[in-house]
């Protein structure tokens, strides 16, 4: 993830136990899509710094986002801090990036009544984006911060065999300027939007309208160079809000003597008798107890995992001019 700059990623260390990380920053600054990796998905791209195995596909980086954030301290205390990076762009969002979103994500039930009026102010004048969720879309246009937790918990249902799943717990980050997110900051922006959005309509129309009309390779040359400097040269109208969010956001939770994942802080409805009760104040949000859809799932992505250790393997072994017998 931090190889293909989709994240910004930088661990925090209890003060008074330098060893032991608490809290991880994670600034969020694009999701690649098949189309964006710019190549078949099986097909590796090499590592920029020397690892075990030097070599990555967009399988694994599907799975970086599923499996990054599963890190746990030896106290069982650490949690995470997200944020949109203001360097986020307008994109199309992957599907499986949406299933990342319902373990991770935030749930509307721990907004503060601001932010939630805020998001009905958004839901009303945008358009849902089909497999997209509106908090997902709202996050995104916002820059909002949340902070996740996770730890393991033991269902006991009665005349079942026990299991060992994880519990995922959000909140909101209360140092969050609320100022910046309301009914009418959303509309004001929105508004915003809808003029670049034209704007863009318009200057796609010139674009096609000058290639066009250039006959020669030269003219046509001298024409997308004239575009690329006109392109460079364009302020970005919302460079003056947001440029600092990302530093502000990193500068006050890594200043915070606050444990981002002390239990005084989440909540949860069903947890173990001897965890301590929690505030109210944050909901838990998710469950990854295994269910007959997961364990498909879990086939079908087994059956992908060999192909694409196969496939790895042949590749790594044809650089140095080796054979190998793949048993199956």
């Amino acid at each position: 993830l931090v190889d293909t700059d989709s994240i910004k990623i930088n661990p925090k260390s209890d003060p008074k136990n330098p060893g032991l990380i608490t809290h991880t920053l994670v600034f969020i600054q694009k999701i690649l899509t098949l189309s964006e990796w710019g190549q078949n998905p099986h097909y590796f791209k090499q590592f920029m710094t020397s690892f075990d195995l030097p070599f990555y596909n967009y399988f694994d980086y599907m799975d970086a986002w599923k499996n990054t954030f599963l890190f746990q301290n030896i106290e069982d205390r650490h949690s995470w801090f997200f944020c949109f990076d203001n360097t986020f762009k307008k994109q199309t969002i992957p599907y499986w990036f949406v299933d990342w979103w319902c373990f991770y994500g935030p749930i509307e039930e721990i907004l503060p009544p601001p932010i939630i009026e805020a998001f009905n102010t958004f839901t009303k004048h945008t358009e849902s984006l089909t497999l997209c969720p509106t908090m997902l879309s709202f996050f995104i246009h916002c820059k909002l911060s949340w902070i996740m937790y996770w730890d393991y918990a033991i269902d006991e249902s009665p005349q079942t065999i026990p299991s060992l799943h994880r519990q995922f717990w959000t909140k909101c980050w209360k140092k969050y300027d609320l100022s910046k997110c309301t009914s009418e900051t959303i509309l004001i922006s929105l508004r915003s939007k809808s003029h670049e959005d034209q704007q863009f309509t318009l200057t796609k129309s010139q674009i096609q309208s000058t290639i066009a009309s250039s006959s020669i390779k030269k003219e046509l040359q001298d024409q997308i160079k004239k575009l690329q400097e006109a392109l460079y040269n364009t302020p970005d109208e919302d460079d003056d809000k947001e440029d600092t969010l990302s530093e502000d956001n990193e500068k006050e939770s890594s200043n915070s003597t606050i444990n981002l994942a002390d239990y005084d802080y989440f909540s949860q409805s069903k947890r173990k008798k001897e965890k301590p009760k929690r505030d109210k104040s944050a909901i838990c949000m998710k469950s990854s107890k295994p269910t007959n859809y997961d364990r498909n799932v879990n086939i079908i992505a087994a059956i992908h995992y060999f192909k694409h250790l196969e496939d790895k393997i042949l590749f790594m072994n044809s650089n140095s001019s080796r054979q190998v017998t793949i048993h199956k």
